[in-house]
């Protein structure tokens, strides 16, 4: 009898059943780039001053990852490289991820580039991008017809 592994979310179903679906959503469209590079989880804040992108990349090192900014778009990219293996080594189980990634993320705003600040400690990138003091709420009021 052949067995098929159900794979477990982060999350409670229960108490957020949107969230849920849009792990399931991305799982489906990422499978395919899964085999053949890795997917590194991400976290995204806003507060009133700026954003806040974390990205967990362990096993990597500064110098594998390329941050750049074009207009409003940020991207995020990279490479995790295998170690070399040595005639002889035999692998039973192999569950390290390795190969390239790539993430954009479109922001509200076009942020002032010489503000953007990042770091990297222990296998985790956060990156800051302050709101432009001069940015105004783009809100345009409508009108009700009678």
């Amino acid at each position: 009898m052949k067995r098929h592994l159900i794979p477990i979310h982060r999350g409670n179903i229960v108490s957020d059943p949107f969230n849920f679906l849009r792990q399931e959503i991305d799982r489906i469209f990422e499978t395919s780039t899964t085999i053949q590079g890795i997917t590194p989880d991400f976290e995204v804040k806003e507060t009133k001053d700026a954003f806040s992108i974390t990205a967990e990349l362990p096993g990597m090192s500064e110098k594998d990852i390329d941050i750049s900014l074009a207009d409003d778009h940020l991207t995020i990219s990279g490479e995790k490289k295998s170690e070399e293996t040595k005639e002889g080594e035999t692998y039973h189980i192999s569950e390290r991820s390795f190969g390239a990634f790539s993430r954009s993320l479109k922001l509200p705003y076009k942020p002032e580039e010489k503000k953007i600040s990042a770091s990297f400690k222990d296998g985790v990138l956060k990156v800051i991008i302050p709101r432009p003091t001069n940015l105004k709420p783009n809100v345009h009021k409508i009108q009700i017809q009678k």
